[in-house]
């Protein structure tokens, strides 16, 4: 069986996996990824969790979020967050195209 890694992304600090789990194929590893990070997001305050699946051998095989992930424009600690309040202050109207 393969091994996995399971690196943790929160609040804008890395967890880095150095141990891993065995796995018998590359879907487990992916649903267990997302089980980590459903199981992180349970404290509302961590709903941008993000947790990268890695094959042992240094493969990134996905990053995923929480069933009930926090968009990155909401999470405080986003690199989003400033780009998000200037989209929301943007005029439209200018792109729009003449009938």
């Amino acid at each position: 069986m393969p091994r996995y890694l399971f690196h943790i992304h929160l609040s804008g600090r890395i967890s880095r996996d150095d141990h891993g789990a065995f796995h018998a194929n590359d879907s487990q590893a992916v649903t267990n990824g997302r089980s980590i990070a459903d199981k992180i997001a349970e404290d509302d305050r961590h709903r941008s969790v993000i947790v990268t699946v890695e094959r042992a051998g240094g493969v990134v095989l996905a990053r995923v979020t929480a069933r009930r992930a926090m968009p990155p424009w909401q999470s405080a600690s986003s690199k989003f967050e400033h780009a998000w309040r200037e989209l929301s202050d943007l005029d439209v109207s200018q792109f729009r195209k003449a009938r």
